[in-house]
């Protein structure tokens, strides 16, 4: 599926990893790389190195309190990356409703109920 995204929203120069961190910035505000992390559930290594394209982008501002640890730098998304967002989202839009057709048509096959029983097994599986 993220080749999709990724194909749609080539023509505005973004990857889907991209794209939701634009995202995750505009509805978190000003966050740090670690709620950012949390948000999108990924790791703040993967965040760093995401967020480090953005920033030198222009689309993604970086901040240190003067009392704080350089450790726990706050993002934001930036002016540039609003517009950028913008800019992306009827790309992204048209690959989100091919990703529900797809999905839509899966779903009323003969794959349905295998889909479903996957699905119950993974309930039962403990969490660590």
């Amino acid at each position: 599926m993220t080749g999709i995204y990724d194909e749609a929203l080539r023509p505005v120069g973004l990857k889907i990893t991209q794209f939701s961190l634009l995202r995750a910035l505009e509805r978190l505000g000003t966050a740090t790389y670690n709620e950012i992390a949390e948000d999108v559930a990924l790791d703040k290594t993967t965040i760093s190195r995401n967020l480090k394209v953005l920033i030198n982008a222009g689309w993604v501002s970086v901040s240190v309190a003067a009392d704080e640890d350089a450790r726990y730098r706050s993002a934001r998304l930036s002016k540039e990356g609003v517009k950028k967002l913008r800019h992306a989202e009827p790309y992204w839009r048209i690959a989100q409703r091919r990703v529900e057709d797809e999905v839509q048509r899966f779903l009323n096959g003969p794959a349905n109920m295998q889909l479903l029983e996957a699905l119950e097994s993974l309930q039962q599986v403990p969490v660590k």
